[in-house]
């Protein structure tokens, strides 16, 4: 099982529809896929559709706190710590997220190996999972701590222009201290988003990231910035692969789908 966190601190770069798409593109490959929404915010959660749960007598219901990481990482007794049942969607499994899930920033820091708790409670999917993907929110915060303690490789979503290229600077100095408490911690591929091939500043920026960060891991091909079609597959509720089938921007996430694979060295599925 392979736990891959996609960090960056900077909102805005398609973090959060860079994992559910390319969770999206593994779970139907035949990849056994479970995402876990670590962000308050829980736009992964909301763009797959989950925005209530089924209940008992086939009514629905709100999100709960308990049906997100909450109970895996914040428990009276250690032993209860456990992830809850995940929700089945779009040929993936998922922890959904839910605003109070920023409840655990200020109570993380007071529990016993606190960031570890959610690698912790991992270990036992091990053998029903190929890969978990982890969205942590855009921050630095104990959130995102958890999310890359738990984590044996990052993917880095950034986006082609000077507000990637800054940001990816701080990545990698964040990702070398996380290293020190999590020393197997790899960098699978910094992922190019929002790239547009019409404007010189997003082709230099593209040629800056190459040349500047290329050394630390696999930069993927870039997944060009398209105002309309994204909005529209988060607000139907659908990865945009299937929003989209026929798009080239179906075919730019199962290429670099491929990529990652090949950077993690997992034989690809079709």
């Amino acid at each position: 099982m392979k736990v891959i966190t996609f960090f960056n601190h900077a909102g805005g770069v398609g973090k959060s529809s860079s994992a559910r798409d390319i969770g999206f593109t593994l779970g139907r490959r035949g990849f056994r896929v479970l995402l876990i929404d670590a962000d308050p915010q829980a736009n992964l959660t909301d763009w797959l559709g989950v925005r209530q749960l089924n209940a008992p007598g086939g009514t629905l219901r709100e999100i709960e706190l308990e049906d997100t990481l909450y109970p895996a990482v914040i428990a009276e007794d250690d032993a209860d710590l456990a992830l809850p049942a995940p929700v089945a969607v779009h040929g993936v499994h998922l922890i959904p997220g839910h605003l109070d899930v920023a409840t655990i920033e200020p109570m993380l820091p007071g529990q016993l190996m606190g960031v570890l708790r959610l690698k912790e409670a991992l270990q036992p999917l091990a053998g029903q999972y190929d890969f978990v993907l982890i969205d942590p929110p855009p921050s630095l915060g104990q959130l995102s701590a958890l999310a890359v303690m738990a984590a044996q490789y990052v993917v880095v979503p950034a986006p082609a222009s000077g507000k990637g290229l800054k940001g990816l600077s701080t990545v990698v100095q964040m990702l070398g201290r996380f290293r020190k408490a999590n020393p197997g911690l790899k960098m699978a591929m910094i992922l190019i988003t929002q790239y547009n091939d019409t404007t010189n500043h997003s082709r230099e920026s593209l040629a800056q990231l190459r040349a500047q960060f290329g050394h630390l891991a696999p930069i993927s091909t870039p997944l060009t910035y398209r105002p309309a079609l994204y909005p529209d597959s988060q607000l139907h509720g659908e990865p945009l692969p299937e929003f989209a089938r026929r798009s080239p921007a179906a075919q730019e996430i199962e290429t670099v789908t491929s990529q990652l694979l090949e950077a993690l060295g997992v034989p690809a599925r079709v």
